[in-house]
């Protein structure tokens, strides 16, 4: 775990092993969307599996980063690099320098912590790093503006949820770092 900025009393960190206790954040999303009768995709579920799985995957790796503030987590992103076509992504025959961006939560929504992660902490972190674009995929209504803002709309698509309850749009967007 390395702190990889700082903004007043907020820590960012980069994990490069997995813990589930840094997927907090989103089980907080989950409580919300039981109480909001939101749908049943249970994020949580599907962040740990999606870890579990690419652990093993042949030159594919992950970045797990965190907000923390009190050392309590209130912020989570996972960054997936390598050779992401391995994983089925079929968004860009050029995946060289491209990265996934998963499993993006924040506890606090709405007060620009997530906009000021990306664009002052995360994407300048793998600019440094040579990497020119990432795919971002969601399902959740309120974050397309959000993604738009940032990048392009590149594919739109309906899945269903866990049990078969509800259908969710889901949308990807193409940023260029």
């Amino acid at each position: 775990m390395n702190i990889i900025g700082r903004n007043n009393n907020l820590k960012f960190y980069l994990h490069k092993s997995f813990k589930s206790q840094l997927f907090l954040p989103i089980s907080y999303y989950i409580s919300w969307k039981l109480e909001n009768d939101w749908d049943d995709y249970n994020e949580l579920y599907h962040a740990i599996n999606y870890i579990n799985n690419i652990k093993n995957e042949k030159d594919v790796w992950f970045d797990i980063h965190t907000i923390q503030r009190d050392n309590k987590i209130i912020g989570v992103l996972t960054i997936v690099g390598g050779k992401i076509e391995n994983l089925g992504i079929q968004y860009d025959k050029e995946t060289d320098n491209t990265l996934l961006l998963k499993y993006f939560h924040i506890v606090e929504k709405g007060a620009g912590l997530g906009s000021y992660w990306l664009k002052s902490i995360i994407f300048p972190y793998y600019q440094e790093k040579d990497y020119s674009k990432i795919f971002v995929s969601s399902s959740h209504p309120k974050s397309f503006n959000f993604y738009r803002k940032l990048g392009k709309e590149i594919m739109s698509n309906t899945k269903s949820s866990d049990n078969k309850l509800y259908n969710r749009q889901s949308k990807t967007f193409l940023i260029y770092l």
